[in-house]
């Protein structure tokens, strides 16, 4: 593959990232050998792709843009099927356990292994909320809320959130593509409410306390972590004025 195709794929989220750096995945070792053994199908629409050998030995996607879910969804089942058929067929098959269901590299993936997502904006919504509250109001939905760069990251350009359904097991395939929507609906419609002028704590309704913990020396009652230990009071107002790289202060 040619850097100018691997560049493009990139861009547009088709290509996994080369793991580097001090990032869990390389540091487990995910790296060894890179970039040996490690490759994509690319389908001619680009609508379907197979990751080989980036965190899972194969990672099966399908995607396109608009809302048409059911057409995404039918075309990654097709995909599963058919390639399990010819797995199969080898004498091999996916990994699968009765109990903790199909078997991947990260145990929060146990179960379907099935993450559905939607990129969507949310600008209002970013303006309002740190990426930590955002995070947890998406949570409230049953959803997962990824920023522009990943995990625990801030929102995109223009407020986009890389939002997905928080569970993998315990629910079937298509109910966990029906929490995703729901979920999306959700955001959407709080967004809607900033875009008429509603204020935040009224928008977020029920959910408004998440408002209140806006950080402060914490209340180590409700806390398990090692800080707790060695962290008092003026250190805390020392650290709590810092930020990451990222925007992230200690709150």
């Amino acid at each position: 593959m040619s850097k100018t195709m691997a560049d493009e794929l990139r861009g547009n989220g088709n290509l996994f990232q080369e793991p580097t750096g001090p990032a869990l995945l390389a540091a487990a070792g995910a790296g060894r050998d890179w970039p040996n053994s490690r490759g994509i199908f690319c389908a001619e629409s680009r609508k379907f792709f197979i990751w080989v050998n980036e965190e899972d030995h194969m990672r099966i996607i399908s995607m396109e843009e608009g809302g048409d879910i059911e057409s995404i969804f039918k075309r990654w089942c097709k995909g599963i099927e058919t390639i399990k058929k010819l797995l199969e067929a080898q004498g091999s098959g996916y990994q699968f356990d009765k109990h903790f269901g199909y078997i991947h590299t990260c145990p929060s993936n146990l179960g379907t292994g099935l993450r559905a997502s939607a990129m969507i904006l949310l600008p209002k919504l970013s303006d309002a909320l740190t990426p930590h509250q955002l995070e947890d109001f998406a949570k409230r939905f049953g959803v997962q809320a990824r920023g522009g760069n990943g995990e625990h990251t801030p929102a995109g350009p223009g407020g986009k959130w890389d939002i997905s359904n928080y569970q993998r097991i315990g629910f079937s395939e298509v109910e966990l593509v029906q929490k995703m929507i729901n979920g999306v609906e959700a955001l959407i419609g709080v967004e809607q409410l900033l875009e008429k002028g509603t204020d935040i704590k009224t928008a977020m309704g029920q959910h408004a306390d998440l408002l209140e913990e806006t950080g402060g020396f914490p209340k180590w009652t409700t806390h398990k972590c090692l800080v707790r230990k060695v962290m008092d009071e003026p250190m805390y107002k020392r650290l709590s004025t810092l930020k990451t790289s990222k925007g992230f202060t200690l709150d």
